[in-house]
């Protein structure tokens, strides 16, 4: 085989991947940009025949356009169709599309619980980013703990919080999983009923699955809730987010910042948030990652089958 393949920012395809793509055949070629502009990409697309997505750009149209050898994409996470959201375009032009699912999903799940423990033991108030010195707090190990999904991510969060002691996970899901429930000793629990139970509610749902938590269900949480994002950006209503959070009702945790300046005139005890996405971003994550993703372009090159392709 031959054919030059493209690989998009440095945090991910590390020499030893660069090594195993080159003997089987391929060039690989990287633009370094962490969210390469559709311009950028357009220009490097052209020629290639695999292209790896290791960064946080979007797949147009227009690029698919140009690509024109291009035969498979490999995304290095999990929630492909938001970064390739013209999937259909590109599978009728006959490109096959794989995923790296399950390779952060650990370090999203500890990055998930850490944020639990940060709000619910009152870290920033408490620490050097606080004044308070003494505060009483609550604990996982008398929380009402609820996930809202249960794939991967969140199947992980709950096996690590009962592990820590946690006695009360809940979960909604569009598919409950009664054996995975009873394994853990949790319990399935309708949407409207966790939102309105829950001392915490962590979210684990994808882009796709749009507007989870709207206004109208956020007014009706507990005082004093914790709310848990390291997933989409679309699960929650901001408006109804924002109200909370400004009324001092709940406090919030979000593995990424939100562009609204309303936000940003909340103190950080009631809303803190990542810099920049960072909870799937771990040394051992980004191997694994990096192993599927290579393995995953070899087989769709040589075959066009993987056990990862989604399209």
């Amino acid at each position: 085989m031959s054919g030059t393949i493209l690989v998009t920012d440095t945090l991910f395809i590390g020499p030893e991947h660069v090594q195993a793509l080159n003997q089987a055949g391929y060039e690989v070629v990287r633009l370094e940009e962490s969210s390469a502009t559709e311009e950028e990409l357009i220009s490097n697309i052209q020629g290639k025949v695999g292209y790896i997505l290791g960064g946080t750009e979007k797949v147009t149209p227009a690029v698919i356009q140009a690509a024109d050898q291009l035969k498979a994409i490999v995304f290095t996470g999990t929630d492909w169709q938001s970064y390739i959201p013209c999937y259909d375009h590109a599978t009728q032009k006959g490109i096959v599309i794989a995923n790296a699912p399950g390779a952060n999903a650990y370090s999203v799940a500890e990055y998930t619980v850490m944020l639990i423990l940060l709000m619910l033991r009152r870290g920033l108030e408490l620490g050097s980013t606080g004044t308070t010195k003494f505060l009483t707090t609550g604990s996982v190990i008398d929380a009402r703990v609820g996930l809202i999904g249960m794939g991967r991510i969140a199947e992980l969060t709950a096996r690590m919080l009962v592990g820590l002691g946690a006695t009360d996970v809940v979960y909604w899901s569009r598919q409950a999983k009664p054996q995975l429930a009873e394994e853990l000793g949790i319990k399935f629990m309708p949407l409207e009923e966790l939102v309105q139970t829950a001392d915490v509610i962590s979210t684990h749902t994808p882009e796709s699955a749009g507007e989870i938590l709207t206004a109208e269900l956020l007014k009706t949480t507990k005082e004093g809730v914790v709310l848990i994002n390291t997933g989409s950006r679309e699960t929650y209503s901001l408006d109804g987010l924002h109200d909370l959070l400004y009324d001092q009702k709940a406090r919030a945790a979000f593995d990424f910042p939100i562009e609204d300046p309303r936000f940003d005139e909340l103190t950080a005890d009631y809303w803190f948030y990542s810099n920049g996405q960072t909870a799937y971003n771990t040394f051992e994550a980004n191997k694994i990652a990096s192993d599927m993703a290579t393995q995953s372009m070899l087989n769709l090159l040589t075959t066009g089958n993987d056990d990862y392709r989604v399209n």
